[in-house]
Order: C-alpha cells, then sequence, then structure tokens
C-alpha cells in the first residue's frame, strides 16, 4: 500500500495481535512476553509526536534466537508473529528460502535467517516462529523463521557497535549494529533485498 503512515493505533493493533499470539503459546516465558507487549503499546500510544528535529536514540525491538545466538529487529518493521506450524518449499530456490506459507489467507514467503546468518540449522522436529517484516510498506510481509521469542525492549542505538568494527564473522551488510551485551541487530531492509525474495515471486 503506498503512502502508508504508520500511527500510534496501527502499532497498538499490531501489538494487540502478538499478544493474541502469545498467549496461545505454553511456553514458561509466553506471560512475561505478554505483558512486555503491553507495557510497549501504553508507552507507544502515550508518546508526544516527534517534531522534525529531534533525534530518535531509543527504539524498541523484538529479541529472538537462533541456535545459541541472540538477534532483534525492530518493532517498527514488524507486521506479524506466528508459529511456524508449515511451509511450503520453492522447487529451484536457495535453501536461504525456506518457503512459503499461509498469513491471513495470503500466501508469503519465509527465510530461513539460520542460512542467511551462516549459522546451523535447527533440528527438523524444533518449534519455530515466524516474524513477518512490513516490505517497506508495500503491503507484501516477508517472513523470517527464528527459533524462540526472547524480549521485547527499548535500545539505546548509541551504544551499537557498527558490524565493520568487529571481527565476529557476521555477514556484515545484514547487520544494523550490535550491543555491548552481544545481541545482534538486524537490518531487515537489506534481508529483505535478498535476490532469492524476488525469484520466489516471480516463480508464484
Amino acid at each position: 500500500m503506498a503512502g502508508k503512515v504508520e500511527g500510534p493505533t496501527e502499532k497498538g493493533t499490531v501489538l494487540a495481535r502478538l499478544h493474541a499470539r502469545l498467549a496461545e503459546d505454553n511456553t514458561d516465558r509466553s506471560a512475561e512476553f505478554a505483558e512486555a507487549l503491553l507495557r510497549v503499546r501504553a508507552r507507544r500510544l502515550a508518546q508526544p509526536r516527534h517534531t522534525g528535529d529531534e533525534r530518535v536514540k531509543g527504539i524498541d525491538i523484538l529479541c529472538f534466537t537462533l541456535g545459541a545466538e541472540r538477534y532483534a529487529v525492530a518493532l517498527a518493521d514488524l507486521s506479524e508473529v506466528m508459529p511456524l506450524d508449515k511451509w511450503v518449499p520453492v522447487p529451484g530456490q536457495p535453501a536461504s528460502l525456506l518457503g512459503v506459507t499461509n498469513l491471513r489467507g495470503e500466501i508469503r514467503p519465509v527465510l530461513d535467517l539460520h542460512t542467511v546468518m551462516g549459522l546451523a540449522l535447527p533440528a527438523e522436529d524444533a518449534r519455530s516462529w515466524v516474524v513477518f517484516m512490513d516490505n517497506d510498506g508495500a503491503g507484501a510481509e516477508i517472513g523470517l523463521r527464528v527459533d524462540r521469542l526472547e524480549s521485547i525492549i527499548e535500545l539505546d542505538t548509541t551504544t551499537l557497535t557498527r558490524p565493520l568494527e568487529t571481527g565476529n564473522g557476521l555477514p556484515q551488510h545484514y547487520v544494523a549494529g550490535i550491543t555491548p551485551d552481544a545481541l545482534v541487530l538486524l537490518d531487515t531492509r537489506q534481508i529483505l533485498a535478498l535476490d532469492v525474495l524476488n525469484d520466489s515471486r516471480r516463480a508464484s
């Protein structure tokens, strides 16, 4: 949807959907995570509008795990979160494209972040989640498979170390920054620009 403008009410609706999804989960951390979502929603709705001269240093992020590593995406880019129960592989596509799945009646591609980030794949029977990102307001969400949802926090972006300053072997063009406690903030726009996503749309 061209010209989409995100407001506090819309973001509150997204967080309400996330809360409902997580309330269905039976993991030990589901209640804690749901409370964090509600706190973020309340804080966002209470915030005044920013003027053009203000520089936003703090952003809300969704933290999750891939294997033993911790990653995060900006909450502003988030569209939906749901358990990844099933997907359909797309023949002839690279391993970075896990396949396609159904989101509210629409077929959406799902990337395998393990492959994108050069990590070992999870066990075939491992429980997974899919984090859907808004593709720059284009109305065609892209899913990212993750292992486990962790928390929602407010991140001070001034504390981030840029990936070019590290020697950790991460694919640097997909990393927006790294926190002092080794949380990796992903650059979702770089990830959503992967050629495999354009190829999958042409194949569908």
